[in-house]
């Protein structure tokens, strides 16, 4: 019986580099799901026609499809400010993607940063260009497997692709509870500060939550986890386990209330609590070391998947050194002041080390929507969230790509700053599953 799936592809594509490598598998392999490989040899790729050929940056005189090159994938050590063209007859696709999906653009000195190190996309060119609002390598990946296959394959093909889309939820436990495990000193702290500000309704919730008269407004782990078993959907939890600071407020990585709660968390989900580096960690190797080994001890084994506290990273260094701990999930790739697409995509991706020009081994795994982007920059009002959410799913629907959510266990207490959003999150789920 004929598979469904596509021939083979074959690639000729002289003078290839790393970054050919890694546009060609973002391409292929990430979105269009292609059985592929790269003809070094000319003389083969002329003879054996059995399969689909394309070429890309060579004679235009060559049998196959053919691409067009920029030059942007050969100019290993060089880095351009503005993408390649996407219309036209000078369109290159494949080094658009490249440029989009290594985030080149961040990469220059003297780039818009926020007061946490993070890069500033009010003026870039994919905002500029509107193309956060979806995933715009996976689109400009479907144009390119549209010529490559032809109208009739490709619509089998591309419905195939489309039916990949799901939603996963992640969920960031910055402080696991507001009032429980904190300690004696921070407790007392805390009481104190509620008796100056006259905050005697904060301070009655507070000695009723520790003498377990009422539930800790934190405590939403087994809200969230029904919300996600009722509607089928892949958690993940990340703890943040760093040292109590000014960015940095749950609760000691030595707790045991915290510890019981990760372990707890991990037999019903399935595996799926990971790590939070703390916001000193993103430049700090030694609290993202001494965090690493806090998380192993509490879970008796490392952490495989991690997303740093504010979404604070040195755009190079911090993704290397979670390498070398053995990380290999990055969560973290997303904006906090805007939603949508950072780097093009909703698939999981290798992450290409643009200083080193290397594909390496840690996957990309984007998220389009974050709780505190919508309170904190864009000031929608709760009842419009789902609205918002529902147009970047239906995004991410077109390419069969996954909608991540980044959530907090805080936002859905309706406590302090989130007064009002306890059902926005399960309208959010109700809205895209």
């Amino acid at each position: 019986m004929k598979s469904n799936s596509p021939d083979p592809v074959r690639v000729y594509a002289p003078g290839r580099t790393a970054r050919h490598e890694a546009a060609f598998e973002w391409v292929f392999t990430s979105v269009l799901k292609l059985h592929w490989s790269w003809e070094d040899s000319l003389e083969r790729y002329l003879e054996d026609d059995r399969d689909i050929r394309c070429h890309y940056g060579a004679s235009s005189d060559l049998p196959g499809i053919e691409f067009l090159a920029d030059g942007l994938l050969s100019e290993l050590g060089q880095n351009r400010g503005d993408p390649p063209s996407v219309q036209g007859e000078k369109a290159d696709l494949f080094a658009a993607v490249f440029w989009m999906g290594s985030r080149m653009e961040e990469h220059f000195d003297g780039v818009p940063r926020d007061e946490h190190g993070r890069f500033d996309p009010s003026g870039s060119i994919p905002m500029r260009k509107g193309w956060l609002s979806q995933p715009i390598c996976e689109l400009w990946s479907f144009q390119i497997g549209r010529r490559l296959l032809g109208e009739k394959a490709w619509s089998g093909h591309v419905h195939r692709l489309q039916s990949a889309f799901r939603v996963e939820a992640t969920l960031d436990v910055d402080s696991a509870y507001a009032f429980l495990g904190k300690g004696l000193y921070r407790t007392l702290g805390a009481a104190a500060r509620d008796v100056v500000r006259f905050n005697w309704r904060h301070l009655k919730r507070r000695l009723q939550a520790l003498l377990g008269l009422i539930e800790d407004p934190y405590n939403t782990y087994a809200l969230a986890s029904g919300l996600h078993k009722e509607h089928g959907i892949q958690v993940r939890w990340f703890f943040l386990l760093a040292q109590f600071g000014p960015h940095d407020k749950g609760l000691p990585a030595s707790s045991s209330r915290l510890a019981k709660l990760m372990r707890g968390l991990e037999e019903e989900d399935g595996d799926q609590v990971h790590w939070h580096p703390g916001h000193d960690a993103a430049y700090n190797e030694d609290a993202l070391r001494r965090e690493h080994r806090a998380f192993e001890g509490i879970m008796g084994r490392p952490p495989l998947a991690s997303r740093q506290h504010y979404l604070r990273m040195e755009p190079t260094e911090s993704r290397r050194r979670l390498l070398a701990l053995g990380i290999r999930e990055d969560h973290t790739e997303g904006h906090a002041k805007f939603t949508g697409f950072r780097g093009g995509f909703a698939r999981q991706r290798r992450w290409y080390d643009i200083e080193a020009e290397a594909l390496t081994d840690l996957y990309i795994f984007p998220f389009a929507a974050m709780d505190a982007t919508f309170l904190r920059h864009l000031k929608v009002r709760p009842e419009d969230v789902p609205g918002e959410v529902v147009r970047l799913a239906d995004a991410a629907r077109e390419t069969g790509g996954t909608l991540r959510l980044l959530w907090h266990n805080e936002s859905l207490a309706s406590e302090g700053q989130w007064q009002g959003w306890g059902g926005v999150y399960p309208a959010v789920l109700n809205a895209v599953c």
